[in-house]
């Protein structure tokens, strides 16, 4: 992001909500560490309860040794906490945009996800919803990379654990899109990463998954390569990622001259502009991508890759058969896969809905399943 763009955009962030927040004391005195808490702000909301924002340390996924600041909203239900606490919706969002003020905690809460929220929240959950890196606070946005991802939902949640009265031990993740490879990778990493969590289940919504096919089915100039593709936008913001993560990167083995100026855009702009801005020029994977593009954008495609498809918890997985975001045979392949890596998966398909269609008719059912992995029993696998 340009030097200008980044310093409005940083003044923008530290007015957003400020006429409406009350500041809670960090009492928190030790050592850097991820999960820990670094401020804790209480905000004002329509919805029920109370709302927080949190900042937090997490582990910086370039370098395991150093740590990011992160952050998230934390809602609670209103009333006493039941014995134990209220129990933890880990929720990860799907794609915003790359810049500091793409971050949910900064847009402010739409109707849309009010009425998620209002939901959760009326089912007796806390909900913690993270950021990710790079998004509300300074950093580097390391677009779909799982482990950065999947680092902040586990972070988030300890440190909200910590500062927060109420906030229960047992833990539901959830997400959708972006935010459905966070609470895959996050699953997998919990054990090793955050041992101390007690994850019962994860709710991952309309997944991506990188594989060895990812180039090809990414950047591939098929038969429909010169009709616009969202694989134009999301590969671009890939690139503009991978230049802010990593200065030697050529932009120009990846994306022909058409599409550089987008590429630049992709660190300045929200997703709905982005995405729109991109579909009026009338780019396609054709005059987008160089043939050089899957080995130049290769790191990017690595770092999309789950940590491990074998998760100690059930999985949700919901997908809508009219997907042309992420295509469904490709969430179903996951499915596939995960079940072949030994997880418990709950395969539910939803005929006619697309991306944003799958997570509101799959609502129900995640109700349901969040309940029974709370409970211990979420019935039998979908696994063959």
């Amino acid at each position: 992001m340009q030097q200008s763009v980044r310093l409005a955009a940083l003044s923008l962030l530290a007015l957003a909500g400020c006429a409406h927040e009350v500041p809670i004391p960090d009492l928190q005195g030790e050592g850097p560490a991820p999960g820990q808490r670094v401020s804790l702000t209480q905000q004002s909301s329509s919805l029920p309860g109370t709302t927080y924002k949190l900042v937090y340390r997490s582990q910086d996924a370039l370098d395991p040794h150093k740590l990011v600041l992160v952050s998230a909203k934390v809602l609670l239900p209103p009333g006493a906490p039941p014995a134990g606490g209220w129990p933890v919706l880990a929720w990860a969002h799907g794609t915003t945009g790359l810049a500091i003020t793409c971050a949910p905690s900064v847009q402010g809460i739409g109707v849309r996800q009010s009425e998620f929220y209002r939901t959760w929240l009326n089912h007796g959950f806390a909900v913690v919803a993270t950021d990710y890196p790079g998004m509300g606070q300074p950093g580097h946005d390391l677009y779909l990379n799982a482990r950065s991802e999947g680092a902040a939902v586990l972070d988030g949640v300890r440190a909200a654990q910590s500062a927060i009265a109420g906030v229960g031990q047992d833990v539901v993740i959830d997400g959708h899109s972006q935010g459905a490879q966070a609470a895959i990778a996050a699953a997998g990493m919990a054990p090793d990463y955050a041992p101390t969590l007690h994850i019962r289940g994860t709710i991952a919504v309309a997944p991506p998954y990188f594989n060895d096919d990812s180039g090809r089915t990414l950047f591939g100039t098929g038969r429909t390569a010169r009709q616009f593709s969202p694989n134009v936008v999301y590969g671009l913001m890939l690139g503009a990622s991978l230049g802010s993560a990593d200065p030697s990167f050529d932009p120009q083995q990846a994306f022909r001259p058409r599409a550089l100026a987008f590429y630049r855009r992709a660190q300045e702009e929200c997703l709905g502009d982005f995405y729109g801005a991109v579909d009026h020029a009338g780019l396609t994977p054709a005059n987008t991508f160089t043939p050089d593009a899957a080995q130049a954008l290769a790191p990017a495609l690595a770092w999309g890759r789950y940590p491990t498809l074998h998760l100690t918890q059930p999985l949700l997985l919901a997908i809508g058969t009219a997907d042309i975001q992420i295509a469904p045979a490709e969430q179903k392949r996951l499915g596939a896969d995960l079940c072949a890596a030994g997880t418990s998966v709950a395969l539910h398909t939803y005929p006619g809905q697309g991306h944003s269609g799958a997570l509101e008719k799959s609502m129900p059912d995640a109700l349901r399943f969040a309940h029974a992995a709370l409970s211990g029993d979420v019935g039998a696998s979908t696994c063959r």
